[in-house]
C-alpha cells in the first residue's frame, strides 16, 4: 500500500510515523517502532561505525559504543552546517552527513516494516535555519538513494497534525510552542487554502529543554544525597533522574532511587519543587513564545487579522503541567497540548508529505511558507530546491581552517564503503583503505615539508599529466519536477 513517510530529527530522539493510501484519501498517520530496544517511541538520534564501516543506530549504538566511544556519534543534527567535520572512527565527517546516514537507517526500517519504499519522504528540521543549513542537509540528503524527497520546518508540520484534530478556518492563525530535549522554537502559522503560511518565528540559542530539566533535578537529588564520586552511580542517578521527570507530569510526586554508596535509599521529588527547578527556564520560554505573537501581531496590524485562535504544545516536554499554566496565562488563548506530543511533529510530516505524494489520488500540493523574519518578503519555501538563486544565494559561510574529510556513505543504503585521497608518484588517486587514517601523509615524506604543500600542490596544477579528479558518485538523484 503506498504510503508517506514522515521523518522528525531530534537532537535526543528521532521519530517517524506513516500516512497509507487507502483509495481516495490518506489514512491517520501512525507511528513507526524503530528500535525495539527501546522503552519510548523513535531511535536515539546516536550513531556507531562499526570496525566494517556500517552504521548502527539507536539503542543498539549505545551499547556497542560503549567498547567505543571514538566511533560513536551524539549531537550531530546541531552542527549541521558547520564545515568543522566531526572524528569518527579515526576520520572526519561532516554533520550533514551522519544525520543524512541517521534518515537513510530510519527509512531501512521503515521500508522492511512496510515492504515496500514510500511513495514521499518528507524530513523536518528547526524554523530557524537560514539557507546554507538547509541547503547543507538537503544536498546530503539527495546522496542518498531516499523516495521523493521534501524538506518542512517543524512548526508547520506541528500544525499540521493539530488541524488534522482540530477545525481550523482558511486565514485562522495558531501559534506553535515546541519544547524538545535541548531546543526551544515558537512561530504562528496561518491556516491557507492547502497548508500553512509561517507568519513569526523565534526559538533559543541556548539548551532550553529536557535535558537541562534532567540536570537541575539530578544537582537537587545529589545535594539530597551527598557526594557520590564514582561516575558510574552519577551516572545510574541521572538515568533515574531522567525517568522521574517524565512520571512527574502525572504523577505528584517521585521517589528517585539512590545508587550505592550513598546516604539514602531514595529521594523523594514533589512535583511543586520540580515546578519550582524549571520555572525560570520555562518562563524564558514563555517570553520567546510571546515575541512570535507580537511580531504576528504587528505584521497584521493593518490587515485587521484576528489574533492566534490557539496554542499548539508539542515536543517532549509539553505534557507538563506547568508549560500549560505558564502558556495560558500569558498568551490568554485556547491553550491545546497535541495528542502524543513526543510524535505529533513526525505525524504532522506525514501527512504533509500525503499532500505532495502521487500514487494513486489527486491531492493538492502542499503551499509555499513565507518567513516573516526577512524584511524583504523573502519566501522561505517548504521545499527548498524551489527557491531561486536571487535568494538561496546567501554567500560562503564563515572561513575555516581546512580539513579534508572522509565521504560517509549510509551502509544500509548499499553505500558501506568509504574512501579516502592518496598520493601516488605525484598525482592523486582515489582508493579504499581501512588500515590508515585518511589524512596520513606518504611515510617517505619528511614531517617538514609538511609547509610546502601548498608549493607543491600549485606545482602539480601546471603539470600536464595530472589525472583529473574522479567525479563524485551519486545516487539517484530526486526529480524536483515531480514534486511541484
Amino acid at each position: 500500500m503506498p504510503y508517506a513517510l514522515g521523518i522528525d530529527l531530534g537532537t535526543a530522539r528521532t521519530t517517524a510515523a506513516v500516512s497509507r493510501n487507502q483509495r481516495d484519501s490518506w489514512s491517520e498517520p501512525v507511528v513507526v517502532p524503530l528500535d525495539a530496544e527501546a522503552d519510548r517511541p523513535g531511535v536515539a538520534s546516536v550513531l556507531h561505525l562499526t570496525g566494517d564501516d556500517t552504521v548502527e543506530a539507536g539503542e543498539v549504538a549505545n551499547r556497542h559504543g560503549a567498547a567505543n566511544p571514538d566511533r560513536v556519534a551524539r549531537d550531530f543534527l546541531d552542527r549541521i552546517g558547520d564545515e568543522v567535520p566531526l572524528a569518527l572512527g579515526g576520520r572526519h565527517y561532516p554533520a550533514e552527513t551522519l544525520a543524512a546516514a541517521l534518515v537513510g537507517w530510519v527509512v531501512d526500517r521503515v521500508e522492511a516494516l512496510e515492504g515496500m519504499p514510500a511513495s514521499q519522504l518528507v524530513v523536518t528540521h528547526p524554523v530557524g535555519w537560514g539557507a546554507h543549513r538547509r541547503a547543507v542537509l538537503l544536498a546530503a540528503l539527495r546522496e542518498v538513494d531516499l523516495p521523493e524527497l521534501t524538506m518542512l520546518p517543524r512548526p508547520v508540520a506541528a500544525a499540521e497534525a493539530y488541524a488534522a484534530t482540530e477545525r481550523l478556518e482558511v486565514g485562522e492563525e495558531v501559534a506553535v510552542y515546541s519544547l524538545g530535549a535541548s531546543r526551544f522554537e515558537a512561530a504562528v502559522l496561518r491556516r491557507g487554502s492547502f497548508g500553512f503560511e509561517l507568519r513569526s518565528h523565534a526559538d533559543s540559542t541556548e539548551v532550553l529543554g529536557g535535558e537541562l530539566f534532567d540536570d537541575l533535578l539530578a544537582e537537587h537529588a545529589t545535594a539530597d544525597l551527598g557526594d557520590l564520586p564514582d561516575p558510574a552511580a552519577l551516572a545510574a542517578l541521572r538515568a533515574a533522574c531522567v525517568t522521574a521527570k517524565e512520571r512527574l507530569s502525572t504523577a505528584v510526586a517521585v521517589t528517585i532511587p539512590a545508587p550505592q554508596p550513598a546516604k539514602k535509599a531514595t529521594v523523594l521529588v514533589n512535583r511543586s519543587d520540580f515546578d519550582a527547578m524549571i520555572r525560570p527556564a520555562v518562563e524564558h520560554t514563555v517570553r520567546i513564545l510571546q515575541r512570535a505573537i507580537s511580531a504576528a501581531a504587528d505584521a497584521d496590524a493593518d490587515s485587521g487579522k484576528d489574533a492566534v485562535r490557539a496554542v499548539v504544545l508539542v515536543g517532549g516536554c509539553a505534557s507538563m503541567p506547568l508549560v500549560a499554566e505558564l502558556v495560558s496565562a500569558a498568551t490568554r488563548v485556547r491553550v491545546v497540548a497535541a495528542d502524543d506530543p513526543t510524535t505529533a511533529i513526525a505525524r504532522g510530516a506525514a501527512l504533509a508529505g500525503g499532500k505532495v505524494a502521487k500514487p494513486t489520488i489527486q491531492s493538492a500540493a502542499l503551499p509555499v511558507t513565507p518567513t516573516v523574519t526577512p524584511a524583504a518578503g523573502v519566501t522561505d519555501l517548504m521545499r527548498f530546491d524551489d527557491i531561486g538563486p536571487e535568494i538561496a544565494d546567501i554567500g560562503p559561510p564563515p572561513p575555516r581552517p581546512p580539513v579534508e574529510i572522509a565521504p560517509l556513505d549510509p551502509p544500509a543504503r548499499g553505500l558501506a564503503r568509504l574512501t579516502r585521497r592518496s598520493r601516488g608518484g605525484g598525482a592523486e588517486v582515489d582508493e579504499l583503505d581501512r588500515g590508515r587514517r585518511a589524512w596520513d601523509f606518504d611515510d617517505n615524506e619528511d614531517r617538514d615539508d609538511r609547509d610546502l604543500a601548498p608549493a607543491r600542490t600549485r606545482d602539480r596544477d601546471d603539470r600536464d599529466d595530472r589525472d583529473p579528479p574522479a567525479p563524485p558518485r551519486r545516487r539517484r538523484r530526486i526529480d524536483d519536477e515531480d514534486d511541484e
